[in-house]
């Protein structure tokens, strides 16, 4: 152990002479450990949401994406050999998806049709959004639809009604007709199931099975507009990202998860980032009473200073004492203000005492969630420590100077 340190160690928890310093320490204590606190509960909630958001979504939406860089739709025999060959993947679906018409009844709404292969099952997990009915998109040449819940309340779709639900799609072959109907191409599905994942989503779409959509805008067999894949389990989905990039070439635009949201992702990251700047702002006002309590106790300890000169002490380790009693006090406040944080998250995750405003049991989750990560607990601590030290060296610089 360092005499520096030693000293400092001391300084802190011994009692001084005037007890305002003790006072205006324990202060600066308790500040830290406030703002310590708040900014871990803080990031954790920010993780907690962000990893609700990305569940909804996660359900509906395939761990990597395979589009076109240079059209709507691409053949699948151009990938399909690559995919089959590779042995992290699962199972891959084709997809072929775009804007269209519904009718129902005396009711109509534009929205998203996704006709979906026969793998669909294996890269969704269908039985964890399907709400009413059952999904089976095609049984003895019928086809039928799953149609978000979203869509199936503006159209007032009724699994038990024999009602046809009605698709239309612009005709790419037929353009500028004197007869406005021949322009669009028709085709029509009975409802069979109902899914719900998240609002913007069950308010757009409804799946059909592939045959139909390519059917409806009149592409081949092999057309597809993406692909989606699952990944066998453990398996590094930013590496399979990479070589599955370089094997298809820059003609394929390859996504993962975050990537298909990547501006969700970034705003999420962005208010996470922003509300640690603020909080670290309150941080640096508050580091502003260790100036106040190492003044004091520089002042109080002149005799100390002087002894410790005539032992033979120089003005450097003097310093050092001085700014390792500040640091300490810092580390102090955030080793406790940390471990309180943690631990409140772990009860809030366990028993979760905090509420929404509002929630119901229709919501996903009726507590603020939370998520503690250790990347920042580790920048928690760093900004405490690096802010601790400069609120130490400013009052010790200037001091000694006098000196």
């Amino acid at each position: 152990m360092s005499v520096s340190f030693f000293f400092a160690r001391r300084y802190l928890f011994s009692k001084k002479s005037k007890n305002a310093i003790n006072y205006i320490t324990m202060v600066s204590v308790a500040l830290i450990t406030l703002v310590s606190m708040a900014l871990v509960i803080i990031m954790s909630v920010f993780n907690g949401l962000s990893d609700v958001i990305s569940s909804m979504y996660n359900m509906f939406d395939p761990e990597i994406k395979i589009t076109s860089k240079t059209g709507r739709v691409f053949s699948m025999d151009s990938v399909e050999q690559t995919l089959r060959e590779n042995t992290d993947i699962y199972a891959f679906t084709p997809i072929l998806e775009d804007d269209v018409l519904f009718t129902y009844g005396d009711k109509q709404m534009i929205g998203k049709l996704k006709g979906v292969g026969e793998s669909y099952t294996k890269t969704c997990n269908v039985d964890s959004i399907i709400v009413a009915g059952e999904f089976n998109l095609e049984q003895d040449g019928i086809q039928y639809a799953s149609v978000g819940q979203g869509v199936a309340h503006r159209l007032s779709v009724g699994l038990m009604f024999r009602d046809v639900l009605y698709i239309y799609a612009p005709d790419r072959e037929k353009k500028n007709s004197l007869i406005p109907t021949e322009e669009y191409n028709k085709t029509h599905a009975y409802a069979r199931s109902v899914f719900s994942v998240q609002m913007e989503i069950d308010n757009q779409y409804v799946l059909t099975s592939l045959s139909l959509a390519q059917s409806l805008w009149k592409y081949h067999n092999n057309e597809v507009s993406s692909i989606e894949i699952k990944t066998k389990e453990n398996t590094d989905i930013e590496k399979l990202v990479e070589q599955l990039q370089e094997k298809l070439g820059n003609n394929f635009l390859i996504k993962d998860r975050n990537a298909q949201h990547e501006f969700m992702f970034k705003v999420t990251q962005g208010e996470k980032f922003i509300t640690f700047l603020i909080i670290s702002l309150i941080l640096v006002i508050a580091s502003f009473s260790i100036i106040g309590s190492l003044t004091m106790l520089i002042i109080d300890k002149e005799r100390d200073i002087t002894i410790m000169k005539s032992l033979g002490a120089d003005s450097k380790l003097i310093k050092k004492i001085f700014i390792f009693e500040g640091w300490l006090i810092s580390i102090v406040g955030a080793l406790i203000g940390i471990s309180i944080g943690v631990i409140l998250c772990y009860l809030q995750e366990k028993f979760g005492f905090v509420k929404l405003p509002g929630a119901s049991n229709n919501f996903i989750v009726q507590a603020y969630p939370v998520k503690v990560i250790f990347s920042d607990i580790i920048a928690v601590l760093f900004v405490v420590l690096l802010v601790g030290f400069f609120t130490a060296y400013y009052p010790v610089k200037k001091i000694s100077k006098s000196h």
